[in-house]
């Protein structure tokens, strides 16, 4: 592998690392307002990917064991919170 090949290599790992640490930073900000709603008396169940089948099924609004953070789609609430200028963690995905 010469310079040129590595320094590409490099580039890309780091592209990739950025992306998964966006990510990541996302999650946490879902998961500290999933947090603040339970605080506030909410149901768990509007963070969760489950939330229709679930609803389906009758179980509440308490939560459940199978609960787990619902998936964004790209760009929806990434696009806002930059206009907003709240959430500087999410810019590279925002541009992709």
């Amino acid at each position: 592998m010469n310079g040129r090949q590595a320094a590409k290599a490099a580039a890309k790992r780091i592209e990739d690392l950025e992306y998964s640490n966006a990510k990541q930073a996302r999650d946490i900000v879902d998961y500290n307002a999933c947090i603040q709603d339970l605080i506030d008396g909410k149901s768990p169940c509007t963070w969760c990917e489950e939330e229709e089948e679930c609803q389906l099924q009758a179980r509440g609004g308490k939560g459940c064991h199978e609960w787990w953070l619902k998936y964004r789609k790209a760009g929806e609430q990434d696009a806002q919170r930059l206009e907003e200028g709240q959430d500087q963690s999410v810019q590279h995905l925002a541009e992709q």
